[in-house]
């Protein structure tokens, strides 16, 4: 599970760098710097979350879960309207829904659990 969190992570930060490469070439570069930052940002974060998932840190399980549920929507949201692109929907998809029915297996459950002794 955290492997994928790692590979999530690294396809954002591709991502990124993308965007940041188009800046020059684009009609909106401060738009496309922008985008590139967030997505940096994102990929940053998400690296923290792999990180706290290998450690089974308690609180990697449920701001695991939410970047998951933000890349699903992301991805159901690439499927709609006129610029919808289908693979890309799949490739945020996919990996969302296996890391929550993973985040929901009794041994992830377990390791991520607090003992009651801390805070």
């Amino acid at each position: 599970m955290a492997a994928v969190e790692l590979l999530e992570a690294a396809g954002l930060l591709v991502l990124a760098v993308l965007a940041v490469a188009s800046g020059p070439s684009s009609r909106y570069p401060q738009t496309a710097y922008g985008v590139g930052g967030t997505l940096l940002l994102a990929a940053a974060l998400l690296v923290l979350v792999g990180i706290g998932t290998l450690r089974a840190r308690p609180w990697s399980r449920t701001s695991g879960l939410v970047w998951q549920v933000v890349q699903l929507l992301v991805g159901l949201y690439a499927f709609q309207g006129q610029g919808a692109q289908p693979g890309l929907a799949l490739i945020a998809i996919v990996p969302a829904v296996a890391v929550i029915v993973l985040l929901f297996t009794r041994p992830v459950r377990e390791a991520t659990a607090r003992s009651a002794g801390t805070l």
